[in-house]
């Protein structure tokens, strides 16, 4: 498959030294299984963190308010919602990389979207620093933020409010008891990655990764909280009789 190097090189704004780089950070693992290549997930788990860096140090810069305003205004910029919009409207996800059986079935909402903006925020920062990194995330993501593209932003629960809610629901519909397992923990112990499962009755509801063992549990939770709508809770409810 050809992947059109200038042309998106043209939409991000920056030129990368490492063109093998770059095309890393469009290529999705279903490709790089197929053609024995590297894929872009660590890219995407360490550009997380990069975004959440310079968001944080707009704010500080930017907004008035509490730890607990800004840290919520914070989540809510960096989620899925805000990366995907991004992605759409720079026509990013047409240079996507995908194996053929994932290429077919494929969704334009789907989060390996918005993790493509965070793959290639890492690819930025290995490629060009800090300086063309923030650059990059100021043009694209900021001030897109700034104008009011994204309209009303929707606040990410924090790692309390994920499992509180969880728990509380679970206790609400009297459906058992909430637990947590660790599945893995990978990567070294300054930079490790977990995967952890959200139990209910010792049956897995969601799973979600993290940089703590706490992030990961709280993107579990908030995985459960997404899936359990009411017609899984009827049938969760009915299962127990």
């Amino acid at each position: 498959m050809i992947f059109d190097m200038a042309s998106v090189e043209e939409k991000i704004g920056y030129s990368f030294t490492d063109k093998n780089l770059l095309r890393k950070c469009f290529t999705h693992t279903s490709y790089a299984h197929e053609n024995n290549c590297d894929d872009n997930e660590l890219l995407e788990f360490f550009g997380d963190s990069i975004i959440e860096f310079v968001v944080t140090e707009y704010l500080f810069k930017h907004s008035s308010g509490d730890e607990g305003v800004l840290t919520k205004e914070r989540a809510a910029l960096v989620s899925r919602e805000p990366l995907l919009k991004v992605v759409r409207d720079m026509g990013l996800d047409e240079f996507m990389l995908f194996g053929v059986g994932q290429e077919l079935t494929v969704s334009k909402t789907e989060k390996l979207f918005s993790s493509l903006y965070e793959a290639l925020c890492a690819g930025i920062y290995l490629d060009g620093g800090i300086v063309a990194v923030r650059n990059f995330i100021r043009e694209t993501l900021i001030k897109r933020y700034e104008k009011g593209f994204f309209g009303p932003l929707k606040k990410k629960k924090t790692t309390a409010e994920a499992k509180t809610e969880l728990q509380e629901l679970i206790q609400k519909q009297k459906l058992g008891s909430i637990s947590y397992e660790v599945l893995s923990k990978k990567g070294p112990d300054n930079l490790p990655e977990f995967r952890v499962a959200v139990l209910l009755n010792g049956t897995r509801l969601a799973e979600g990764r993290g940089g703590s063992k706490k992030q990961a549990e709280a993107n579990a939770a908030e995985r459960a909280l997404n899936g359990l709508n009411s017609s899984k809770i009827y049938k969760l409810k009915k299962s127990r009789r």
